[in-house]
């Protein structure tokens, strides 16, 4: 008798995805450098034609590293300080790696600086990739794509995935399914997926005219720093 397998983590399949993107990618920057050899001449090696070659390789590769570093979490890190400005292209970079995706535009769109936030930064990495993934998955059944926004106030900052028309984008094959059941069916997806990823976060999901919004909720480093000291007080013994 075939004992049952549990269901799969969505996330362990986004992971795998994109690390082999990820390794296609480095793959090819491999093989880029040791095409640049044939740039230099005989007995002229380091020039600086070459050396800028090598050079511009090097920081691409360097940046393909640094993404990959976002996706390892061995459940252990503490909550701290986290800056929404760099990390948030940072994370569509690192989503763009999922080829079945590729095709589908995401940007970053930020008004002003916003003070840090504070979270497990693995755990907010996961969740907005899996946040990210839910909306282009939208987005490319309706010809659309994704904007990664935020705002917020002293006490908590709301990031909003949304998608919206793109002018540039191909137009579905299929008429989408914009139905209640539709939406609820994506809600409980992400919401199943972020709870199994343990990036629990505050979520709301909602749409308009075919359109997916959804937003993560997170405490600013003041609130989250606050929240603690409460939370320590209560265990002190009286």
């Amino acid at each position: 008798m075939t004992a049952l397998r549990p269901d799969p983590n969505p996330f362990d399949a986004l992971r795998d995805a994109i690390l082999r993107g990820i390794a296609h990618a480095l793959s090819n920057r491999v093989a880029a450098l040791g095409g640049i050899g044939m740039l230099a001449d005989p007995g002229d090696i380091w020039t600086e034609r070459l050396a800028k070659a090598l050079g511009d390789e090097a920081r691409r590769l360097e940046d393909i590293l640094r993404l990959m570093r976002l996706l390892p979490d061995d459940g252990r890190g503490d909550p701290g300080a986290i800056e929404l400005q760099p990390l948030i292209p940072d994370v569509i970079a690192l989503h763009a790696y999922n080829s079945a995706l590729l095709q589908v535009e995401c940007v970053a769109v930020t008004d002003r600086a916003i003070t840090p936030v504070f979270a497990n930064r693995p755990r907010l990495v996961h969740a907005l990739l899996l946040a990210i993934d839910s909306a282009k998955r939208h987005a490319m059944a309706r010809g659309s794509r994704v904007v990664v926004g935020y705002g917020g106030d002293a006490e908590r900052v709301v990031i909003r995935i949304t998608t919206e028309p793109s002018p540039t984008a191909k137009p579905a094959t299929e008429p989408p399914d914009n139905s209640a059941g539709a939406l609820a069916a994506t809600e409980a997806s992400l919401r199943t997926a972020l709870a199994r990823a343990g990036a629990n976060f505050p979520l709301a999901v909602s749409a308009s005219d075919g359109q997916l919004g959804i937003e993560l909720t997170v405490p600013t480093l003041a609130e989250g720093r606050r929240s603690e000291r409460e939370a320590a007080a209560a265990r002190s013994p009286a």
